[in-house]
């Protein structure tokens, strides 16, 4: 700024200083404006319906939480949120449509960790997500559950036994190559020692058939569908994913008490706008998220799903995704993971 000011008097003339002083002033008075700008476009925000993109097919967990959150919060708005499915391509479809919309706020994108994990498994992706997109916040944490059928052993020490003993012998589901579940599948099985045979799916429900049919004998599946079939004796869960136990499953262990490291991380659902967009509506948009979010009967659907309601802001959201896609982005690389 000191340079630029002596450039500028250099430029005017000694003489010129007060026509200088008056130039400086009014850029600063343009600052002031674009901010005071900023400011009333955010109270003014929405003016009109804002779209909600889920790069996921219609029906599914994702699915439900947009359209759980897009009621109350066209309500709160006194404007419509329209929920738009864009599936395709592990989520990069609906996300590059919220990538090159225009930079206001009307397009967001509900995101789940792929956001950050499938650009890294296609050679010319078409939108990076941390420079492309801003973070708005976090609404909820998900977790996966190991689960084996009813003739494998009833505990992981014992499945990992078996898996090292008859090599690609042990065959595991998950909802499909790239997918959050074959990448924890992936850390797992390496972290524990055992080869076992990868078995791609195009969802959960499939997965569950073939489990209980005695098709495969490990499939990645949700608490809810594990707590459904679990008390039959059809299914056994062995462990799940994150930091915490499944709310729906309490007496099932993390990978992390079994002593297997690198599954801690829970896997998110968060919403993110276009990159660009003013911070003031960033944050506006994430504040009336996050009344929205804890609203009783919004945290027993989410809960119904097997999901927990845990909001955050952008700035806490936005490391998060990157601490994401640095870790998995090493995971992708390291074992070659690739959807092209």
């Amino acid at each position: 700024m000191q340079a630029d000011r002596r450039k500028a008097l250099q430029w005017l003339g000694a003489g010129s200083l007060a026509t200088t002083a008056s130039a400086l002033g009014l850029g600063l008075g343009l600052g002031h404006a674009r901010a005071q700008s900023g400011q009333s476009t955010a109270s003014n925000y929405p003016s009109r319906p804002v779209r909600l993109v889920v790069p996921y097919p219609p029906g599914g967990a994702t699915d439900v939480l947009a359209r759980a959150l897009g009621e109350p919060l066209g309500k709160l708005w006194q404007r419509p949120v329209i929920v738009e499915n864009r599936p395709g391509v592990g989520g990069m479809i609906g996300a590059d449509v919220v990538a090159k919309a225009a930079p206001d706020g009307y397009t967001l994108l509900l995101a789940l960790p792929s956001l950050v994990q499938t650009p890294y498994m296609v050679a010319k992706p078409p939108f990076d997500p941390l420079r492309d997109l801003t973070a708005i916040g976090q609404l909820c944490t998900s977790s996966l559950v190991l689960t084996a059928n009813s003739a494998m052993p009833r505990t992981l020490p014992e499945v990992v036994s078996l898996a090292r003993s008859q090599p690609n012998k042990i065959s595991y589901g998950t909802y499909g190559i790239g997918t959050g579940a074959h990448l924890y599948m992936q850390v797992f099985t390496t972290g524990a020692g055992a080869e076992m045979l990868h078995v791609p799916y195009k969802g959960e429900a499939p997965i569950a058939t073939d489990l209980i049919g005695g098709q495969i004998s490990l499939g990645t599946l949700s608490p809810m569908t594990v707590r459904q079939h679990a008390r039959t004796g059809k299914l056994q869960p062995l462990a799940v994913t994150g930091n915490t136990r499944a709310p729906m499953l309490p007496d099932v262990p993390t990978f992390q008490e079994l002593g297997y490291k690198g599954l801690d991380g829970p896997a998110w659902l968060g919403l993110f706008t276009t990159a660009g967009t003013p911070q003031p509506i960033v944050e506006k948009i994430s504040a009336d998220v996050e009344t929205v979010m804890a609203a009783a009967d919004i945290r027993q659907r989410m809960a119904d799903l097997g999901l927990i309601v845990k909001t955050s802001r952008p700035a806490a959201f936005a490391a998060v995704a990157k601490a994401d896609q640095a870790y998995w982005g090493n995971v992708i690389k390291e074992y070659n993971i690739r959807l092209d």
